[in-house]
């Protein structure tokens, strides 16, 4: 039987295993949220902090149990992005933030977070967002999909052909934000990409199957906007959404949108940009500038 807590900390839940004479180290917290070895951390259970030394003792009933990993922000020593070691650190401007963000990340920075469906129209992106759990889309090939519908998922790096496959059920199904979210009964990755809030001009890479050769190619793109976006379809509200600039095709549907951050999203579809006058565009820009004197 596996020994695991479920531990909460910073908006975030993680199972982390646990050894079955009930302590967990330190260094397996750290790395299940991606801290580093000198930011000081505290492991609680019912508000009451845990005796600890290179390890918290978890105390009885713990298997299963949940707690709090709490740590102060601020001292966070690396920003979570999906690319270990895959960025050169910049110097901090004193102009931060309001230079562009960091570049989009190179396939290798995601790479291992990319499966697919295969299905009549070929292969339906899917992307791991944790180690038990994807994300593809709803419209299309995937309408008629069900609750506990069991598919076949691949890694995106090999054909269909050259790999056995996982099995994934369906859990979730969301028409308004057009996804389905897909559940492995064991953990198919370490741990799941960090997920970041998309931020407008910020650089991304779109991970997709949108080429006639079938395999998982790259676009890059900018956040247009963050601000909510509505789309009608069948007679219903879509969204919100936000608005980036790249041209995807049709089998880059649900297609991972990448930022130097992490996940920044997942591809819905092509959309025209919504006609901004710029009279409007010149006062929103003074509204941006209204507290700054010169």
């Amino acid at each position: 039987m596996e020994s695991f807590v479920i531990v909460r900390g910073n908006q975030r839940v993680v199972e982390v295993t646990a050894e079955i004479d009930g302590i967990i180290r330190k260094k397996t917290l750290r790395a299940a949220f991606q801290l580093e070895e000198d930011v000081p951390i505290g492991l609680f259970r019912n508000n009451r902090g845990l005796k600890e030394d290179d390890f918290f003792e978890l105390q009885d009933g713990w298997n299963g149990a949940e707690y709090e990993l709490r740590w102060e922000e601020e001292r966070r020593s690396r920003v979570a992005r999906p690319a270990d070691q895959a960025f050169a650190e910049r110097p901090m401007s004193p102009y931060y933030p309001s230079l562009p963000p960091d570049p989009a990340p190179t396939p290798e920075a995601f790479s291992k977070w990319m499966f697919y469906l295969h299905d009549h129209l070929g292969q339906a992106t899917a992307i791991c967002v944790h180690p038990r759990y994807f994300v593809s889309f709803r419209h299309g090939s995937h309408l008629q999909l069900k609750l506990g519908e069991t598919l076949k998922m691949y890694t995106a790096d090999k054909e269909v052909d050259e790999q056995v496959g996982m099995h994934v059920s369906v859990v979730k199904v969301n028409e308004e934000l057009d996804f389905i979210l897909l559940k492995s009964e064991f953990n198919v990755v370490e741990r799941g990409p960090s997920i970041a809030r998309a931020q407008e001009s910020e650089p991304f890479t779109l991970a997709g199957f949108g080429n006639e050769h079938g395999r998982l190619s790259y676009l890059p793109g900018t956040i247009h906007s963050v601000r909510d976006t509505y789309f009608e379809g069948d007679g219903k509200q879509l969204g919100p959404f936000i608005l980036g600039t790249s041209p995807s095709s049709r089998g880059d549907s649900g297609g991972g949108i990448w930022g130097s951050r992490g996940l920044i999203g997942s591809n819905f579809g092509c959309t025209t940009m919504p006609l901004q006058y710029h009279h409007l565009a010149i006062s929103e820009a003074a509204t941006h500038l209204s507290g700054i004197s010169i």
